[in-house]
């Protein structure tokens, strides 16, 4: 059944690899022809409109060559299709979606029979880490402080802070990628049982890191690692030196 998504994040490196590998090669290209039996003089001018309307909403078309001899023959209709990067992702979740385990109203036991390896498919919320959020609210800072500088206002204890995080905040700016936790919905504790992905700041779909946190999404990821009651990871380094690591039991880290 078609289902048109709305994509807020999407590894389009990731899905290419998997399809190439499971289909020995990406597919460029797809030529349809079409004969049709009863030709119709309306075909050329309803297929203009069509394109306009799908042009004037922003909606990528095929190229569509027609041709046609006379009144009464057969009209050929080629057409060639360029794949998307949506229509990637709906293939390959076409070929994973026999492999999937769904998340839906989970508990414990279900949480605890989870593997390495294992494709996974839920409603979820996404929250950003702590430190993140405060080094936002820092950079802010400085552009507001900024712009009130320039009304005479001074203050020499924010510009001593701004002045000493400068460093940090250039480092933090420069980062390509931000872990997020990634908490199913429904999940028997938010506190203990949740993922880990590690967002690429250029698969973003038109919108800000920032954005994900409101509302819910779906997602479809695959477990890379489940951490022992022993391990330690870290999510967010707010000194940028690794000092700020996350020591929990029974979390599982996922590569989104």
């Amino acid at each position: 059944m078609f289902k048109l998504r709305d994509f807020l994040y999407l590894d389009e490196r990731t899905i290419q690899r998997y399809l190439s590998s499971i289909e020995e090669g990406l597919v460029k290209e797809v030529l349809q022809t079409d004969i049709s039996q009863e030709p119709n003089w309306n075909f050329n001018v309803s297929l203009g409109e069509l394109q306009k309307l799908l042009v004037s909403a922003g909606i990528p078309i095929p190229n569509i060559g027609v041709t046609r001899n006379s009144k009464t023959e057969n009209i050929s209709v080629q057409i060639t299709k360029e794949p998307t990067i949506d229509s990637q992702f709906d293939k390959l979740f076409r070929y994973l979606e026999p492999a999937l385990q769904y998340l839906e109203g989970f508990d414990p036991e279900i949480w605890s029979q989870l593997e390495n390896g294992q494709f996974v498919y839920y409603s979820s919320e996404i929250k950003l880490p702590k430190g993140f959020e405060n080094a936002q609210l820092l950079t802010m800072g400085a552009e507001i402080y900024e712009f009130a500088k320039e009304f005479g206002e001074h203050n020499n204890d924010f510009e001593k802070l701004l002045d000493e995080s400068k460093n940090y905040r250039e480092e933090l700016a420069s980062k390509k990628y931000t872990n997020v936790y990634c908490i199913p919905l429904g999940s028997p504790n938010k506190d203990k049982y949740y993922f880990v992905g590690k967002l690429i700041h250029d698969n973003l779909v038109d919108i800000e890191l920032e954005d994900l946190s409101f509302g819910e999404a779906i997602t479809l990821a695959r477990i890379e690692h489940i951490l022992q009651p022993s391990d330690r990871y870290t999510i967010y380094d707010a000194t940028l030196k690794g000092a700020d690591c996350l020591w929990q039991t029974n979390n599982v880290r996922i590569g989104i």
